[in-house]
């Protein structure tokens, strides 16, 4: 009995950490009181099939630029790449809005769910992108070289890469799901509505908690059935991997046309705004950037104090529980809570603070709790691919348990960690609707500024404060990661 108690206390801190990340959920949930007959079948229609069509559009997408990228080696591979994760440090919209001012391009008058879903889909794209790439790592070198000598292409997709990346085609298409149902700009722009939408225009115009619970309930209940479903083909992508594989050898080949998409959305939008701007500098009125460098500043900052704290407190709570067999419980858990948009874990986070007396909610406790989940998963995938060898020769050093793992075990992990930390940066730098709940009245951000601007500034104005906000997005995401590289650095 007496050996089993470590192993117990092992999963504690962590599940400590994930309850209290939940709390906003369990209280939504635990406080429905009925009023299913608020929802509004059109509104849940058009969310249910808005999601399905991006997320086909962003699995289809992924998939091809993920192969291209991960098999072929092309001149400009390593730009493609970059580009094609560089739509999640902007929401959808923002992408949109640059794309539609592109001149020649008559996109201002598109409408329609199905339009949306498409913008949205390739936005979204990184997603199923990402988890290809992690996929063709875990690939045996030998077998897929096995295969290029014995079958065609095409065989060779259908026989053997497609049956092997099941599993992160299908959590990435089941992710994306739950991500465009939490999805609210997109719908207002492209003029329909959806629950989330019907869920935020509530709570903006109410700011009542209990009038928002039976339009969150439904959304909230289907996104955690979706989660629980993505998180096992997620977490055999990520996890089951031998440490150290080296996967799919590229092969040389002309720059595919086909790994352009997303990489595109990127350089047409940034165009767009762009030349928006550019159509107002010769005129007697120069360009009005609406910023302020407080702005700036609360907008640069919150971002990366939210990854560094939420990774601390991943890592801290994970660590101990690295080796235990309910991880991958505790690793579906957070992604749940990932799972969950933004903006409802703020409504949940509200109601907590109502009853405890109405102490203000500030939009980091938010971002913070969303982060926790994804940053644990990150600490996890980079401690798979940890030779074991690494930690069993730390074991025989002559420190305390945690100096060995600040010392020996966690620095290697350092460059993954920075990739976290940019990640949870730049998901929390593009969110509009927690700072639109949250931010007391005189306050601002950056991303919310642009949307209000986009609504009736001068296209000129729009520009030049998306130009702005993108180059904010740049710079969070790069402080964010120099935090785990600097200690890493520190170290030795």
């Amino acid at each position: 009995m007496t050996g089993r108690i470590p192993r117990v206390l092992e999963i504690v801190p962590m599940a400590l950490l994930l309850g209290i990340a939940s709390a906003p959920v369990v209280f939504l949930l635990s406080h429905a009181r009925g009023g299913l007959s608020r929802l509004d079948v059109q509104s849940v229609a058009n969310g249910g099939l808005f999601a399905l069509e991006g997320a086909a559009v962003a699995t289809a997408v992924g998939t091809i630029t993920g192969l291209l990228a991960g098999t072929r080696e092309f001149r400009g591979r390593t730009w493609v790449t970059v580009l094609s994760v560089v739509p999640v440090a902007a929401p959808p919209a923002f992408w949109w809005i640059g794309l539609s001012r592109m001149p020649l391009l008559p996109l201002r008058s598109v409408a329609g769910l199905t339009a949306g879903a498409l913008v949205a889909g390739i936005a979204l794209s990184p997603v199923t992108f990402l988890l290809v790439l992690a996929g063709l790592r875990e690939f045996a070198a030998n077998l897929y070289e096995a295969a290029r000598l014995s079958l065609s292409p095409v065989r060779r997709l259908r026989f053997v890469l497609l049956p092997l990346l099941r599993s992160s085609i299908v959590g990435g298409f089941l992710l994306t799901v739950t991500l465009l149902l939490g999805e609210s700009e997109i719908p207002f722009l492209f003029g329909f509505r959806t629950v989330m939408t019907d869920a935020v225009t509530a709570f903006s115009q109410t700011f009542d908690v209990a009038e928002v619970v039976p339009l969150a309930l439904p959304l909230v209940a289907i996104v955690l059935l979706l989660g629980m479903v993505a998180s096992r083909p997620v977490l055999r992508t990520l996890l089951s991997s031998p440490r150290g594989g080296r996967g799919v050898a590229r092969k040389a080949s002309a720059t595919p046309l086909g790994a352009l998409a997303p990489a595109g959305l990127v350089v047409l939008s940034l165009v767009g705004y762009a030349s928006a701007l550019a159509g107002g500098l010769g005129r007697p009125s120069w360009p009005k950037v609406p910023v302020t460098l407080a702005t700036v500043v609360r907008s640069l900052a919150e971002p990366v104090a939210c990854a560094w704290v939420a990774l601390a407190l991943s890592v801290g709570a994970a660590y101990p529980a690295r080796a235990s067999r309910a991880m991958p419980w505790l690793l579906s858990i957070g992604l749940l809570i990932f799972c969950i948009p933004a903006a409802i874990l703020g409504i949940g986070w509200i109601g907590i603070s109502e009853v405890l007396g109405g102490a203000p909610v500030h939009t980091s406790v938010a971002h913070t709790t969303r982060a926790v989940g994804l940053a644990s998963l990150g600490f996890a995938v980079a401690f798979a691919r940890l030779p074991k060898s690494l930690e069993r020769a730390a074991r025989l050093v002559p420190l305390s348990p945690p100096r060995r793992a600040l010392s020996l075990v966690v620095p290697p992990l350092a460059p993954s960690f920075a990739a976290v930390a940019a990640l949870v940066a730049a998901l929390t730098y593009a969110d509009r609707d927690v700072a639109s709940i949250l931010l007391p009245p005189g306050s601002s951000r950056l991303m919310l500024d642009f949307y209000l601007e986009s609504a009736n500034a001068p296209s000129s104005t729009v520009g030049g404060m998306a130009l702005v906000v993108f180059a904010g997005a740049v710079v969070t995401g790069a402080l964010a990661a120099i935090g785990p590289l600097a200690l890493w650095r520190s170290r030795g």
